[in-house]
């Protein structure tokens, strides 16, 4: 059933079943090697702009391409994680960073947004166009997730033909509601955090494009929706971030999901509310796999012992049935 009662992760013991134990922990102490076969492109865009894509190449027919979370990028250790096990899977990567707030830093007045699902589409025919691939599927972390959910749900009508699949893992599907869990107690601090790098990135831009962007008291934002008020829902033509939240979450298109999704949505997860965690339209949709583990807090999955990240090894499995059912 597309509405996973059982997840396979198990949760470690206590405290390191905490929510907030979970997500902060495995930023600062998981680490992974870039691959040797690691190659940067620097890819031209259709808007005069430049993305930098990481490719993992092993000579396969069939990608995967990875969006990373907010403010982070192709180098994270949850990334990373993710090549490695596709690589031995047998499946090339891609893993792009985002502009403004991922490592491209952008020479236009642009950020890749929860709404950038035209970047995608620019990387998904681009990697068709170079690789000659027969399969893609797409996974994604937190904001990478939901993009990865919008493209393949929203844009379903004008997905190419290799597009099998994917998974994704604490995407913020419901933005409005997520933003929520940013304005109490520790979500405070989390939206501290992002904050500082999201106007660092808007005073880079205030500078190269003088007297267009208005920086008055910035830095005295506490919550994202003064940030997308301010800066994001007018670059992007919106009228405010409410029509930019409605607009940019992936679970208001699920309808249109017409390839596999699973959809990995932790019960303890400190970002996610909502229908962040669409349980009637997985039981609607048969393409839609939701699975909700006890534990996992937000991108953490702390996975003891030597063996694969669960989320990795999850990756893995759920896309291999997407690759069985898209062969036949």
């Amino acid at each position: 059933m597309p509405l996973i009662e059982n997840s396979s992760y198990k949760a470690p013991p206590y405290p390191l079943c905490c929510s907030h134990v979970q997500t902060i922990l495995p930023s600062y102490f998981r680490h992974e090697s870039i691959p040797d076969h690691w190659e940067r492109e620097e890819f031209r865009t259709p808007d005069d702009d430049v993305l930098l894509l990481d490719w993992a190449r092993i000579g396969s027919d069939r990608l995967v391409i990875i969006s990373h979370g907010l403010c982070g990028s192709s180098r994270r250790h949850y990334v990373l994680s993710l090549v490695h096990a596709l690589n031995q899977a047998g499946w090339d990567c891609l893993a792009w960073n985002f502009r403004g707030t991922g490592d491209s830093p952008g020479t236009k007045l642009k950020f890749t947004t929860q709404n950038s699902t035209v970047e995608l589409d620019w990387l998904t025919r681009h990697a068709l166009a170079t690789g000659g691939y027969r399969h893609i599927a797409f996974s994604g972390y937190s904001m990478g997730g939901n993009l990865s959910a919008l493209y393949l749900s929203r844009e379903s009508s004008m997905l190419p033909p290799e597009v099998c699949g994917g998974a994704v893992f604490c995407a913020t599907t419901d933005i409005l509601s997520s933003n929520q869990m940013f304005h109490k107690g520790m979500g405070k601090h989390y939206a501290r955090h992002f904050l500082k790098t999201l106007v660092a990135m808007i005073k880079r831009k205030a500078e190269e494009f003088p007297g267009v962007l208005d920086t008055d008291g910035i830095e005295e934002f506490t919550t994202f929706e003064e940030f997308d008020d301010r800066f994001t829902a007018p670059l992007l033509g919106f009228r405010d971030h409410v029509e930019y939240y409605r607009t940019a979450s992936a679970c208001h298109y699920f309808s249109g999901l017409k390839v596999p999704l699973l959809m990995v949505a932790p019960k303890n997860d400190p970002f996610l509310k909502g229908e962040c965690y669409p349980v009637e339209e997985a039981r609607r949709n048969p393409n839609l796999f939701l699975e909700m583990p006890s534990s996992g807090g937000h991108c953490g999955f702390i996975t003891l012992g030597k063996g694969t990240w669960w989320p990795a090894r999850r990756t893995v499995e759920f896309l291999r049935q997407c690759l069985e059912s898209h062969s036949n």
